[in-house]
């Protein structure tokens, strides 16, 4: 991920000071620095909920948006940030990965479940490995829960094949004049349920303004909050 620095004179902010707010100058400036990267966060959150620029941000993208409290780097200084986490939850895939296409635009990150997809195997016998190539991906028709994907891969992947309540791979070949769709399927008590669906791999415009909507709140609550400190 790309890094802005924004930078902020007290000084500057604050003009002449009196003896006593000169006294109050380095609390005030922690206290309005520790606020404005909290406000930064929660605006960061507000904006990636559900219907404001994504369509379903899921709680795990919403807790990625994170800060670092202030830190004295130098006796004038001090440096806090707001930043989007590049944890691998269980060896998953970091927010920050799959968040990147949208704040800077390209094609959709290619998750660990997606690149194990070409390496996978299907056993009804009409459609050869693998799955799908690097311009595809499955996404999924409804909810799905993280052992879902781990359970689907075991089960493509040829660890494990249970005779029912399997998932399995209908490609070109298998839908054919068929009225299926190609993707992934459960077969379960003998039926059969649509769970995610091949398609060519998205590509995205930068929508999520990440920088501009965090310089912005940064810049107003570090402003507002140093004067509520100092007392003006």
């Amino acid at each position: 991920m790309a890094i802005q620095t924004i930078k902020f004179d007290v000084n500057k902010i604050l003009g002449e000071v009196n003896a006593i707010e000169k006294q109050l100058i380095p609390r005030a400036a922690y206290l309005a620095a520790n606020r404005a990267v909290f406000d930064a966060t929660a605006k960061l959150k507000e904006n990636a909920r559900p219907g404001f620029i994504f369509n379903n941000a899921n709680s795990y993208t919403l807790r990625s948006f994170r800060y670092n409290k202030p830190e004295q780097v130098s006796k004038t200084k001090l440096r806090a940030s707001v930043f989007i986490s590049q944890d691998r939850k269980k060896g998953g895939n970091a927010p920050s990965d799959y968040l990147a296409p949208h704040i800077y635009g390209g094609t959709a990150f290619r998750t660990r479940f997606q690149r194990g997809l070409q390496s996978a195997d299907t056993y009804i016998g009409r459609d050869s490995t693998p799955i799908q190539g690097s311009d595809e991906i499955m996404i999924p028709v409804g909810k799905m829960t993280p052992n879902t994907y781990k359970k689907i891969l075991s089960h493509l992947r040829g660890s494990k094949r249970p005779k029912d309540n399997r998932y399995f791979y209908m490609g070109e070949k298998s839908v054919r004049n068929s009225g299926y769709k190609k993707g992934i399927y459960l077969r379960k008590n003998k039926k059969l349920t649509f769970v995610m669906k091949q398609i060519p791999i998205p590509a995205f415009p930068p929508k999520f303004d990440f920088f501009k909507i965090a310089k912005a709140t940064v810049d107003e609550s570090f402003n507002r909050n140093l004067l509520k400190e100092i007392g003006r």
